[in-house]
């Protein structure tokens, strides 16, 4: 077997445990989300959604664009993409926290009790998942094994807490505890495998610096895209927050929960592939190996959504009970939108690989600009179904006509050779 047999092996199985990863994490999150939606009922749930909307477009200013970042600088030098991590710790657990403190005080005088110490838990969930960066060293060295190995450990412990709440007969305030768990079992999993590496590192308060300033520089026009996405990706969550209450944001976090669900397919083949690619040293053959990745997705999205399209309704009585049922119909619109949102880390990291970062912050920027308007007009006329289409028609603009500007439409070049076969 050569060399490149050996790497193609090495991405399949990885791609494998990624997807075993996922698997667990959204297994968790459906039940356990499922459960406390149950017990919580339709309007609460919507705000507890509305809560995880925000902390996470907090959790995305606070890593300030470092995911892409430090994966790339993985598969180039391990050793500096560790000390890239260490050094910013600081910097981003105090960016999280400020941003969150106005969250938290707004939050006292809006929240019921039980909402708001959901709410608290939300805040530290994702202040874990904030600092649990080390899961990218896993992922670009081909060792994802581990990342299910963490995720299941942090399942376990949420099953076992969730089944004492219900055996003991506790207040639904010890359901915090499940939140919080899920994330925290694995950063301290993770923490502890890597604490060799990371002590061997000494990182110097000059390279602190550098580092810092590097991540500042190079992540500015990056959070400024990533945050724009995950304003705009959330967009009719706060846009029917507004218009039309807590009840509809709950039954579109439900749909829109069930109609994603499967993503975590292709987010493992886009990683685990664009290891490769992000290492070729010729544009041609990173350009081929983006086209072949981008068709699989295209083949791999569209058996899922209409899987999903048939299973929908079963799948949301089962989890959620008799009161969701009236977002049956979201799902499969939200599924259509999946489809086309499912393509996007493609092009996204391709783009990034030619670093066209300054090409992402204009590009995010117009779409959520563009997406503002178009979430209010068709919730506006048509409600929780209008924020569903506003999802899709957002979703096909930032996947198509945005990104074809870039570079001389090499995204469009791509995305053609992705459906000719023949190429090939």
């Amino acid at each position: 077997m050569n060399i490149s047999e050996t790497i193609k092996n090495k991405q399949f199985i990885n791609s494998l445990w990624m997807m075993s990863e996922k698997i667990i994490a959204i297994f968790g999150m459906l039940f356990v989300t499922s459960y406390v939606a149950r017990y919580i009922g339709v309007e609460a749930f919507g705000q507890l959604a509305l809560a995880i909307a925000l902390f996470q477009i907090v959790q995305v200013i606070a890593q300030m664009g470092s995911d892409n970042i430090i994966f790339k600088r993985f598969t180039q030098n391990i050793t500096s993409g560790l000390r890239l991590i260490s050094a910013t710790l600081l910097q981003r657990v105090l960016i999280y926290l400020l941003l969150s403190l106005p969250i938290l005080l707004w939050q006292i005088y809006t929240f019921t009790p039980l909402g708001f110490c959901f709410f608290i838990s939300i805040f530290f969930a994702s202040l874990f998942s904030t600092l649990d960066v080390y899961s990218i060293y896993f992922n670009a060295t081909l060792q994802s094994r581990f990342n299910t190995l963490a995720n299941s450990a942090g399942l376990l412990a949420v099953f076992f807490s969730r089944y004492l709440i219900v055996w003991f007969a506790l207040s639904p305030f010890w359901l915090s505890i499940s939140i919080m768990l899920t994330s925290f079992i694995p950063l301290l999993l993770r923490l502890h495998r890597t604490r060799t590496l990371r002590a061997s590192l000494g990182t110097s308060t000059r390279q602190q610096k550098k580092y810092g300033r590097y991540l500042f520089m190079t992540g500015f026009s990056l959070v400024i895209s990533a945050v724009s996405v995950a304003i705009y990706g959330r967009i009719s969550q706060l846009m029917l927050a507004i218009m039309a209450g807590s009840k509809a944001v709950g039954l579109f976090a439900v749909a829109s929960s069930l109609a994603t669900s499967w993503t975590f397919v292709t987010a493992a083949l886009i990683t685990s592939s664009f290891t490769t690619i992000f290492q070729s040293k010729s544009e041609a053959v990173a350009l081929m190996a983006t086209a072949r990745l981008q068709r699989l997705i295209f083949a791999v999205s569209l058996f899922f959504v209409l899987l999903l399209s048939l299973m929908s309704y079963p799948l949301l009585k089962l989890l959620y009970g008799e009161a969701y049922l009236e977002g049956w119909p979201i799902i499969i619109l939200l599924a259509v939108a999946s489809f086309f949102s499912a393509s996007g880390p493609v092009a996204y990291r391709y783009i990034i690989r030619l670093s066209g970062y300054r090409f992402l912050t204009r590009k995010s920027s117009l779409l959520l600009c563009t997406s503002v308007p178009i979430s209010a007009i068709t919730i506006y006329f048509w409600g929780i179904y209008g924020a569903a289409v506003s999802t899709i028609f957002i979703e096909i603009l930032g996947l198509t006509l945005l990104n074809y500007r870039f570079s001389h439409g090499v995204i469009w070049t791509m995305h053609k050779k992705s459906i000719k076969y023949r190429n090939y």
